[in-house]
């Protein structure tokens, strides 16, 4: 997708509102387009505009005032207009290259964009994106702050997006507003109904220093056409939030960041219903990823061992379920028998590497993985900053399977907005076991868990004490008696009747205050 750039330069030259079209001679060589540009004072202004051949779909990206060779067709070109009051103003113009052409993108007839919410929100903030698409191709669009202008145009070529966001301050309720319209309208000033937006409480928690560590919450539509990847306005705040937004039905991706965290969620939200979605919990661990066998070659891909709480791992980029952080550092070994057969390093900056641990295996027999895992730059009171998996299985390079063990997700409940347990209280945490398929491998039956076990420390692992454990349906409760000050490191450890195994534990999961 394109994205408008910063106007350049702009000056105080007066001119009359024309467009002109001077064809070449017949004998022309090469076809031009000069898009003069104008802000709403008439000044002529030094900008992007960003163009498209309707025939061919070929982009290409202009500087106004200024002929460019193009291929002879007909073509529709775009712009945003800042003159640097606060203002913008989106146009786009049809015109036919050949020979010498040009084209005018007049800011004196942009109409002023008027969205309107019902009821009215007192004394709001008003945020909008708006761009101009030609079919569902985005062709140039504006975000942020300001009045908006559109220059009407009745084309059917193309669409006009806004999104508006309406909020009286950072704690109360967000109103979002999508909409698409055919051509670029004479003035935008439709009205929203409260009542026709759908509820969606976003919460986002600290991971380390609350007074220090900002979350965000961009809301970004996934719906067809004009509004696909358009970013609104979201929710954020210092030391974690729990806020309500109200948001146009439809399929929305909420993208929760910090400056060394990321979690995607994707949800369709349909009239009448209220949902919601949190990130950033404690218990930040392993997740999705276990070792499986193929082609007589034992593979291991340690991506995901600080991923949100209920999320996937870093395994699908940008949708459902991603989470990673920045800077993390993996120690992966495999051994049998008490033998060390093979140990890999790895270490990531923003991005995880997503690289595998590989081992040609040539007998069957019992196997140990052991992963440890680090943040390389953790900020004051980071939690979840170290994390391992230990597993034991048997495996046999003449079966293309899953390893027969479980990961364990731990979801403490009752904590505050930091992540935080009350000194002295006593925390229920619960433990889920997952199994996934990895890489095309299916996970396939479920191994028969003999013994399942969890452990608290409360100085960072150096020593454990055993937690009440209940099992609840499918998954385990271990009720954890909190200390008056620190963190909370938590461990669990499950065997299946075969004698497969898996030990997890995460490194300062809470903490207390």
């Amino acid at each position: 997708m394109r994205r408008t750039l910063a106007t350049l330069t702009a000056s105080a030259v007066l001119i009359p509102l024309a467009v002109t079209a001077m064809p070449g001679a017949a004998s022309a060589a090469t076809n031009t387009l000069t898009v003069h540009v104008y802000d709403r004072a008439g000044a002529k202004v030094k900008t992007y505009v960003y163009v498209t051949n309707l025939s061919t779909g070929a982009d290409y990206t202009l500087t106004s005032n200024k002929a460019r060779k193009l291929p002879k067709g007909t073509y529709i070109a775009g712009a945003e207009i800042q003159p640097g009051d606060g203002t913008s103003t989106l146009g786009a113009r049809t015109v036919k290259v050949s020979g010498t052409s040009s084209t005018v993108i007049d800011g004196r007839n942009g109409r002023l964009v008027e969205p309107a919410i019902s009821p009215a929100v007192e004394e709001p903030v008003v945020s909008t994106t708006a761009r101009i698409c030609v079919g569902s191709n985005l062709l140039v669009h504006s975000w942020g702050a300001g009045r908006r202008y559109v220059i009407p145009n009745s084309s059917e070529k193309l669409r006009f997006t806004l999104a508006t966001t309406w909020q009286q301050n950072a704690a109360a309720p967000s109103y979002t507003s999508l909409d698409t319209v055919k051509g670029l309208p004479k003035g935008y000033r439709k009205t929203v109904q409260r009542s026709s937006l759908v509820p969606v409480k976003i919460t986002a928690r600290a991971e380390s220093r609350s007074d220090r560590e900002s979350q965000r919450v961009y809301l970004v539509s996934k719906a067809n056409g004009c509004a696909q990847g358009l970013i609104a306005d979201g929710r954020s705040g210092v030391g974690g939030f729990s806020a309500p937004a109200y948001l146009t039905p439809g399929k929305w991706q909420f993208q929760g960041e910090t400056t060394r965290a990321s979690s995607i969620r994707d949800r369709t939200l349909v009239s009448g219903g209220s949902y919601s979605v949190k990130f950033f919990s404690a218990g930040r661990g392993p997740s999705r990823d276990l070792p499986y066998t193929r082609y007589r070659t034992l593979f291991f891909e340690p991506h995901g061992m600080f991923t949100d709480p209920g999320f996937a791992g870093v395994t699908n980029f940008a949708h459902d379920g991603w989470s990673h952080v920045a800077g993390v550092k993996t120690s992966t070994t495999l051994t049998k028998g008490g033998k060390t057969l093979q140990k890999q390093t790895l270490e990531s900056d923003y991005f995880p590497r997503v690289e595998r641990f590989t081992y040609p295996l040539k007998t069957s027999g019992w196997y140990g993985l052991t992963v440890h895992a680090k943040r390389t730059d953790p900020p004051a009171g980071q939690l979840s900053y170290r994390t391992s998996a230990r597993f034991r299985f048997h495996a046999d390079p003449k079966k293309t399977q899953v390893a027969p063990v479980y990961l364990t997700r731990f979801t403490p409940a009752g904590l505050n907005l930091q992540n935080a347990a009350g000194p002295g209280s006593s925390t229920d945490v619960t433990l889920t076991l997952e199994r996934q398929s990895q890489n095309g491998v299916k996970a396939g039956t479920a191994p028969k868990v003999k013994t399942m076990t969890a452990w608290a420390s409360y100085d960072n692992g150096a020593t454990w004490k055993k937690t009440t454990l209940k099992k609840s349906g499918s998954k385990w409760v271990a009720t954890v008696k909190n200390p008056k000050s620190g963190y909370v490191t938590l461990r669990a450890k499950v065997t299946d009747t075969k004698g497969n195994s898996s030990d997890i534990t995460i490194y300062r999961a809470y903490k207390i205050a």
